[in-house]
């Protein structure tokens, strides 16, 4: 107990005698309060969305162009069947396959080791 006590005080004084700690302690949490709320965004955007239409009317057509003109969501798939869907989905390869070309060739020849142990992605797919 006799030594917190002692760097308790060690450390007050040192703060006391710099008068730039001091204004570090109190400055730094108020250019936080005020910086921090603008860099973290916790909105959800650009949800790939894959869409199964089995009715093709026009309200059905109507729904996805309301959903898809909100901002949040992207149209990756219009599909035919409810089980191509699904299983593109399960597999990944849904978003895999779409934006394989425009990734950076580092993270190209990551997925392809990846698909050499991978029992659902296939490096010949790609």
């Amino acid at each position: 107990m006799r030594t917190l006590k002692f760097l308790l005080q060690k450390e007050f004084r040192q703060v006391f005698r710099d008068p730039s700690i001091l204004r570090i302690i109190f400055v730094m949490p108020m250019i936080q309060l005020l910086v921090l709320p603008w860099a973290a965004d916790y909105e959800v955007k650009n949800i790939q969305l894959s869409v199964v239409d089995h009715d093709h009317s026009t309200y059905s057509q109507q729904l996805i162009n309301k959903i898809t003109s909100s901002g949040y969501f992207i149209l990756e798939d219009y599909s035919p069947s409810y089980n191509h869907s699904l299983q593109d989905i399960e597999k990944d390869k849904a978003i895999v396959l779409k934006n394989f070309k425009s990734l950076p060739e580092s993270v190209q020849h990551a997925i392809r080791d990846y698909c050499k142990k991978s029992k659902v992605l296939h490096a010949e797919e790609l």
